[in-house]
C-alpha cells in the first residue's frame, strides 16, 4: 500500500474530524502510524491507557487540537468500549483499499459493498478524482454506477448518453462490443444492462449492443409488430437523430440493419403509404415514399394530396438526402396544376404580354426548376416517367401552342412595337436618367440572357433577404434578340445599326462591341462620370481601396455579367442551361452584396435578351428552312439578315427600319419554335427570335435599405394540456399568417423541459412555412413522447417550451413557454403484467 496515499487520506479526514480512531489487530499499519506527522495532531498509541486518554482529551480546551488514536488490537464491542462516546464524535479510520477509496471520495461506509464490487475502477488516480468531482449529496447505488460508466466512456452519467457513445464507436465495426471492453475490468457489465433494461424494457438472456440496437430499430419499424420495447425508445431515437455528434452513426446503423432486417422486402408488399408516412427509421422508407409519389403522379387528380405528403417529409431525418428529389416532384406538381388551368389565348400582342407577365411565365419557371432539381437528384430511372410527362406537356401543350399563337400576332405587325411595354432602347432614358436627375448614383447590372421568368424567381429570393427590396418590370426587347444588339440597346444613344457581316452594333457611329467600347460610349454621354466593367473584375476589387473609389468617381456604373449565355451556346454545353441559371443567381447575389458593401443602395438588374429552351433533343426534321434571298449577310438559329428576302409563310420578315434600326437590310425570323439550320450550333438553347421568352426583357429595380424590413411568422400554442398525465402530450400549433416576400418562416425546437432545462421529452424541430391563406391550413398537430427523465419530476411544474433556432446559426433562444403540471398516475410506474 502506498504510504503517501494513507497520509493524504488522513490529512483530508483531519480537515473534517477532531478525533480519528485506527484499529489494527494485525499491527500491519503500525509503521504507517509512526510515520504520520501533522503539526496540530497528537498521536497516541493505545495500550491500556484508555481512561487517561479520555480524561486528557476532555480537559484539552483547544478547539483546533487533533488526536490520532492507534489501537494495535481489534475494535471492542460497544458495551466494552471505554471510548465509545469519543468514537461516536470522531471517525473510524481503515487503511484497506476499499476504505481508503471511500474516505478519499467522501462516502460513508454504507457504500462499501459498491466500492468493493467495482474496486478496480478506483485503481486509477485520474478516475478516482473524476468520480469525486461528480459526486453529489444525493447518491445511491444506481447513480454511483452510472457515474463510473460515464467516466469510463467519457460521457454524461446518463444511460442514453452512454449508449450513444457505444453505438457511435461500433457503427463501422459491428462485430465488436464496446460494453465488455469498457466495463468488464470494473465489473459494470451487469449493472449497465440492468439500466438499459429499466430504460427501454429490453430483456435478453444474452444482452449485447448489437442485439439491443437490432431490437431498437425493430421497435421503430411500424411494419414490425413482434417487438415490445417501451416508449422511451422513441425519445432515444429522436435524440440520436438530432445529435450533431452522433447522427452519422445513426445513418450507418440504419443502413446496416435495413439490409439485415430485409426492410425493402417488407415494403414490396405494402400497398398503403399510411403505416410509414410519419416514420423515418430507415432510408428505404424515404425511397419508398418518393417512389410512391412518382407512381401516383399522373393518376392523382388532386395535386395537394401529394404535396402534403412532400411537406410532411420535410421533418424526416433523411429529407436532406432526397431534398432535390422532393423539390423536383413539387415543381412537377406545380407545373401540372398550372397547366390544368392555363388558357393560352393571345387576343392581341399587348394582352399576350400582360398574360405572360402575370402567369404564363410561371410555367417556364416551374419547368426550369423541375429540371434543375431533377438533374441535381440524378435519379434518372426513378424520375423518368415524370420527366417524360413534363417534357412532352411543356413542349406540346405549352411552348408550341403559345409560340404559334404569339407569332400569328407578330406576323401581322408592320413595326416591332407594342403599347404595353417601352422599347428596350428606352432603358437608359427611362430607368437610368431618373436617378441622375435626383443626384443619385446608380449601378446597372446586365446579366446576359437572364430571361423574364428567371428574373422573377431572383426577385422572390431577393425580397426574402433582410433590407433588400426589388420590383420587377419589363421592356420589349429589340429584334433581332441577340447579345450585340441587346447590349447596345441598354446604352445611351439615338441611332443604332448592325455592322454586317460581323453582326456588331454601332451607336451614333461608334462601335459598342466589347466592354472598352461600351465604356467609351458611357463616358462620352456622361462626361466621364460613367464606367463599364466586367463582373469578374468588379468582384475581384478590394472594397475599400478600389470599389468605393470607383463609385465615388462615377455616377453610373455598368456591370456586365455573362454566365448563362456564355455557358449555354455551345451544343456540348446547352444541356446544362438549367444549371447555369442557378449559378447566375449565386453570382448576381455576390455582385449585389458587393455593391451594397461599396455603399451603393440603388441598383438596376436587366438583360440583353431572353431565350427559348427545352431539355429534350430537337430533331433535324424540325429545322425551319431558310427562305430564298438575294444574299445572306448574317445567320443564326433564330434569325437571319440578308437582302431581298422572299416572303414565306414559315417566317416573319422585318426591314431594319421596322425594328428601329439604321440600314438597308431585312431580317427573317422563324415562326413558332422554328430554328434555321446552322452547322455546329446548339438547338435546345436559342435566342434572336420573336417569342415571348426571347423578347420580354426584365428590368428589376433594387434597393438596399439601412434598416431591417423582414419579419418572421408568429407561432401560437392553440392547445396544450394543463396537466400531463400520460406518456404522450398532444399539442396544436398555429402559424399566424402565410409566408410572403418579407414574412419569413420560423424554425422551432419543441419539447417538454424541467425548470432547470432538463429535457423531459423528445425534441421535435419544425419549420413553420405554410403559404396558405386559409387559417386552418396553417395549423399543425404534434405529439411528444415523454422521456424517462420525466419520472424524477413527477408532481412538479414543467414547461412546454418552443425554442427558436436562430437563422444562420445552430444557437437556440427560448421563443415561448407554457406551464403544465406533470402528474403521472401511480399505475404508470408498473410494467405490464
Amino acid at each position: 500500500m502506498n504510504l503517501q496515499r494513507i497520509y493524504e487520506s488522513l490529512d483530508r479526514l483531519f480537515d473534517q474530524h477532531r478525533l480519528i480512531f485506527w484499529y489494527d489487530p494485525d499491527q500491519e499499519w503500525e509503521q504507517a502510524f509512526e510515520g504520520f506527522g501533522r503539526e496540530d495532531t497528537q498521536k497516541i498509541k493505545m495500550a491500556g491507557n484508555e481512561f487517561g486518554t479520555k480524561v486528557a482529551i476532555h480537559q484539552n480546551t483547544n478547539p483546533h487540537a487533533r488526536y490520532l488514536l492507534y489501537f494495535p488490537s481489534a475494535k471492542p464491542k460497544d458495551a466494552e468500549n471505554w471510548l465509545l462516546d469519543l468514537l461516536l464524535q470522531g471517525h473510524e479510520y481503515k487503511a484497506d483499499r476499499t476504505s481508503l477509496t471511500l474516505q478519499e471520495v467522501g462516502l460513508s461506509y454504507d457504500y462499501r459493498p459498491i466500492i468493493e464490487e467495482h474496486v478496480t475502477f478506483f485503481e486509477s488516480a485520474k478516475r478516482l478524482q473524476a468520480f469525486q468531482d461528480l459526486l453529489t449529496n444525493d447518491e445511491d447505488a444506481t447513480s454511483l454506477r452510472l457515474k463510473m460508466m460515464a467516466i469510463l466512456t467519457k460521457t454524461a452519467p446518463d444511460i442514453d448518453a452512454i449508449l450513444l457513445s457505444f453505438l457511435d464507436k461500433t457503427a463501422t465495426q459491428t462485430d465488436a462490443d464496446p460494453v465488455e471492453h469498457s466495463f468488464k475490468t470494473s465489473n459494470l457489465i451487469d449493472a449497465f444492462w440492468k439500466e438499459v433494461g429499466l430504460a427501454f424494457a429490453y430483456v435478453s438472456d444474452q444482452p449485447s449492443l448489437r442485439d439491443f440496437v437490432t431490437a431498437l430499430f425493430r421497435q421503430a419499424n411500424p411494419l414490425d409488430t413482434d417487438i415490445s420495447l417501451n416508449q422511451h425508445t422513441h425519445v432515444f431515437l429522436q435524440r440520436w437523430k438530432d445529435s450533431q455528434t452522433y447522427q452519422q452513426s445513426y445513418r450507418q446503423w440504419a443502413n446496416t440493419l435495413e439490409k439485415e432486417l430485409h426492410i425493402s422486402s417488407q415494403l414490396q408488399n405494402l400497398n398503403d403509404l399510411r403505416p410509414i408516412e410519419t416514420s423515418d427509421a430507415f432510408p428505404a422508407f424515404e425511397k419508398y415514399i418518393i417512389h410512391h409519389i412518382c407512381q401516383r403522379f399522373e393518376t392523382e387528380s388532386n395535386a395537394n394530396t401529394l404535396q402534403e405528403t412532400i411537406d410532411h417529409r420535410r421533418q424526416s431525418f433523411w429529407f436532406s438526402e432526397h431534398q432535390h428529389g422532393y423539390e423536383a416532384l413539387g415543381q412537377a406538381l406545380l407545373f401540372k396544376d398550372l397547366m390544368a388551368s392555363v388558357e393560352l389565348t393571345v387576343d392581341s400582342m399587348d394582352l399576350g404580354i400582360e398574360r405572360y407577365k402575370a402567369s404564363w411565365h410561371k410555367i417556364d419557371m416551374a419547368y426550369r426548376r423541375f429540371y434543375y432539381h431533377q438533374r441535381q437528384y440524378a435519379q434518372v430511372t426513378l424520375m423518368a416517367p415524370i420527366t417524360q410527362w413534363v417534357e412532352k406537356t411543356y413542349v406540346n401543350n405549352y411552348l408550341l401552342p403559345l409560340t404559334d399563337r404569339w407569332s400569328d400576332h407578330v406576323q401581322s405587325l408592320s413595326t416591332w412595337s407594342c403599347n404595353t411595354l417601352k422599347p428596350q432602347t428606352n432603358f437608359f432614358e427611362g430607368y437610368v436618367q431618373p436617378f441622375l436627375k435626383k443626384g443619385q448614383k446608380i449601378f446597372v447590372v446586365i446579366s446576359d440572357a437572364l430571361r423574364f421568368e428567371a428574373a422573377a424567381e431572383f426577385v422572390t429570393r431577393l425580397q426574402s433577404e433582410n433590407r433588400w427590396t426589388a420590383e420587377l418590370d419589363a421592356v420589349l426587347g429589340c429584334l433581332p434578340s441577340y447579345t450585340q444588339l441587346g447590349m447596345a440597346s441598354l446604352l445611351p444613344g439615338k441611332v443604332r445599326s448592325i455592322q454586317l457581316p460581323k453582326g456588331t452594333v454601332s451607336i451614333d457611329g461608334k462601335s459598342s462591341a466589347g466592354t472598352d467600347n461600351r465604356n467609351q460610349i458611357l463616358q462620352t454621354a456622361l462626361e466621364g462620370k460613367a464606367v463599364a466593367i466586367q463582373a469578374d473584375t468588379f468582384l475581384d476589387m478590394n472594397t475599400k481601396t478600389e470599389a468605393r473609389p470607383l463609385m465615388r468617381n462615377h455616377d453610373v456604373i455598368y456591370i456586365f455579367h455573362d454566365t448563362i449565355d456564355n455557358n449555354s451556346h455551345a451544343a456540348k454545353n446547352e444541356n446544362k442551361t438549367i444549371d447555369t441559371v442557378e449559378k447566375a443567381f449565386e453570382e448576381l447575389m455576390l455582385i449585389l452584396r458587393k455593391i451594397a458593401n461599396t455603399n451603393g443602395s440603388n441598383m438596376l438588374l436587366t438583360a440583353d435578351h431572353g431565350f427559348l429552351f427545352q431539355q429534350s433533343d430537337i430533331e433535324a426534321t424540325d429545322d425551319c428552312p431558310l427562305p430564298n434571298a438575294q444574299e445572306w449577310h448574317y445567320r443564326d438559329r433564330r434569325f437571319a439578315i440578308g437582302q431581298n428576302i422572299t416572303d414565306d409563310s414559315s417566317v416573319k420578315i422585318f426591314s431594319a427600319q421596322q425594328v428601329g434600326l439604321d440600314g438597308d437590310w431585312s431580317a427573317a425570323f422563324p415562326r413558332s419554335l422554328g430554328r434555321f439550320p446552322l452547322q455546329g450550333s446548339g438547338k435546345r438553347y436559342v435566342h434572336g427570335g420573336i417569342s415571348l421568352q426571347e423578347v420580354l426583357i426584365p428590368v428589376v429595380q433594387i434597393n438596399k435599405k439601412r434598416s431591417d424590413d423582414t419579419t418572421r411568422v408568429e407561432v401560437e400554442i392553440l392547445q396544450s394540456p394543463s396537466k400531463i398525465t400520460t406518456g404522450q402530450i398532444s399539442l396544436r400549433l398555429y402559424q399566424d399568417r402565410p409566408i410572403a416576400e418579407k414574412i419569413l418562416p420560423r424554425t422551432l425546437r419543441i419539447g417538454v423541459f424541467a425548470k432547470d432545462s432538463t429535457e423531459l421529452s423528445e425534441i421535435r424541430t419544425i419549420t413553420f412555412e405554410a403559404t396558405e391563406e386559409e387559417p386552418r391550413h396553417r395549423e399543425q398537430s404534434l405529439v411528444l413522447t415523454l422521456a424517462r427523465a420525466a419520472d424524477a419530476f413527477n408532481n412538479q411544474e414543467v414547461e412546454i417550451r418552443l425554442d427558436e433556432v436562430l437563422p444562420g446559426t445552430t444557437q437556440k433562444a427560448t421563443y415561448k413557454t407554457q406551464l403544465a403540471k406533470l402528474q403521472k398516475p401511480f399505475e404508470s410506474d408498473f410494467d405490464d403484467f
